[in-house]
């Protein structure tokens, strides 16, 4: 039963398509892809000629698409400043007088430029820089507490870095050294 209910529907459709359309169009095989009109008695004409032609459909072929990585630009990095060489005198002075202003030992300023630096302003160890080894984070907070330029070039000046070794010794903070602070 369940099946002669799609049976009769397609055979009335086909039927009466057949009727809608006329049955000639369908007699003579021509294919119904192609372009019709209707006429003004209703009927439907072949708009080309009766004499079908039979041209080759064009498959549309995948355009390829290119998957473009992007492509980095570059970040502007801050163009280093170049920092004054001082002599091993000089950074004596600083370390003297640095030590007097802030009222710290200046032979333990000595100690901790030596053990971290071999008393080379200009040293370089992974994050660490100058001449007492002053990470990004710790330089930049001594110098905003001082209320100096937070130039992380400026570990590399040892005037400036003596100045923040010596405010931080006077503020108690020697721990930022834990393997060289006596």
């Amino acid at each position: 039963m369940f099946l002669a209910i799609p049976l009769l529907t397609g055979f009335l459709l086909g039927y009466f398509g057949m009727s809608f359309f006329g049955e000639d169009l369908f007699m003579k095989g021509e294919v119904l892809s192609q372009e019709y009109v209707v006429v003004e008695d209703g009927s439907l004409t072949l708009e080309s000629s009766t004499d079908p032609t039979v041209s080759p459909t064009p498959t549309p072929t995948p355009e390829q698409t290119k998957i473009s990585s992007p492509i980095p630009s570059p970040s502007p990095s801050p163009t280093p400043i170049p920092q004054p060489i001082f002599s091993p005198e000089e950074i004596h002075d600083f370390i003297e007088r640095f030590a007097a202003q802030y009222g710290v030992d200046p032979n333990v300023l000595r100690h901790i430029a030596v053990c971290e630096s071999g008393f080379n302003p200009s040293v370089t160890k992974l994050n660490y820089v100058g001449l007492y080894q002053f990470s990004s984070n710790t330089w930049i907070k001594y110098r905003q507490l001082l209320g100096e330029d937070t130039n992380q070039d400026l570990r590399l000046n040892a005037e400036e870095a003596v100045q923040t070794a010596a405010y931080a010794l006077f503020l108690n903070n020697d721990s930022i050294w834990p393997n060289c602070a006596p």
